[in-house]
């Protein structure tokens, strides 16, 4: 239906019709989407990948390649759409509530998961024990997605002030699960530095320094799968941050393990899933990928 759509319903209109793209680049919703805002139909039939004649099996073939595995949650939303459940506005009037630091530790013992909305570079400076990195500055509602329990409550721990726009965000893929948030959040835990952990992080330099020592680290690469084909760290283990969880059991824990995606949001998050999960000797490649390539150091191509 989609190719009959687009070679047959959309290619007769006049080239100076407008349509609207999504706006944003998550391949998620679609591939390659562009940034603009507008266009004619002039425009996207001279330059829109999947409007240039082919064949229907050809445009089956580019727009399914190298696509992304699908997120748990789509499942679960799926799911929930078929359920009587509260407005977005309900949720958060029940959720966007401040917890002190014996509340949240409370409903953590219960089973509530911990999701640390800051920066990655704030999660690895300090953060509490056994929290899930996943920054807002970033893909906060696909990852949080993919790597939170829909069905155990969230206790959100954010820069001051921006509590309603992570609880907002999960709340627009249904997880509105939020137990409330950590008043004050990382500042509530002045008075308890029992409960704080950090993680190292290392510069592209850095690491190829320890690469070439006699006992180097392991390097684990995140990416997608079309990331690590165009080239990546040799001798590095490569798990995609989607598949992580259901193979923590391949992460070997009698060596130092170094975790990096293209910049480093991702490797965030799988670093905070790998300790939490008791991984120890965990640190984090700086700037990702795109960073050792400016170095610029060596890489491999290929499976």
């Amino acid at each position: 239906m989609l190719y009959e759509s687009l070679h047959r319903k959309l290619l007769p209109l006049p080239d100076d019709t407008l349509v609207y793209p999504a706006h944003g680049a998550g391949s998620l919703c679609g591939k390659n989407l562009s940034t603009d805002t507008v266009s004619t139909m002039g425009v996207q039939r001279r330059y829109n990948y999947a409007l240039q004649p082919m064949d229907r099996e050809r445009f089956v073939e580019i727009v399914t390649a190298d696509q992304p595995d699908t997120p748990a949650y789509f499942t679960y939303d799926a799911i929930l759409n078929t359920r009587e459940r509260p407005t977005l506005d309900q949720a958060l009037a029940r959720e966007l509530r401040p917890l002190s630091l014996d509340e949240a530790l409370t409903f953590v013992r219960d089973g509530a998961q911990l999701l640390d909305a800051r920066e990655a570079a704030d999660f690895a400076g300090a953060h509490v024990r056994g929290s899930v990195s996943v920054g807002l500055d970033g893909s906060f509602a696909t990852w949080s997605g993919t790597v939170l329990d829909p069905e155990r409550p969230v206790v959100l721990i954010a820069e001051p002030g921006r509590e309603v726009e992570a609880a907002t965000r999960l709340g627009r893929i249904g997880f509105d699960i939020v137990a409330g948030y950590l008043a004050c959040g990382m500042q509530a835990l002045d008075g308890a530095p029992e409960l704080v952990e950090r993680i190292e992080r290392i510069t592209a330099a850095s690491l190829a320094e320890r690469l070439a020592a006699p006992d180097p680290p392991l390097v684990l690469d995140v990416r997608a799968d079309g990331e690590w084909r165009l080239g990546h760290i040799e001798h590095a283990l490569h798990i995609p941050l989607s598949r992580l969880a259901e193979r923590l059991d391949a992460i070997p824990r009698d060596r130092p393990l170094v975790v990096h995606c293209a910049s480093d949001y991702r490797s965030a998050i799988a670093a905070s899933l790998l300790r939490r999960a008791g991984v120890e000797d965990i640190t984090v490649l700086v700037g990702g990928m795109a960073a050792w390539r400016q170095e610029p150091l060596a890489t491999v191509a290929g499976e």
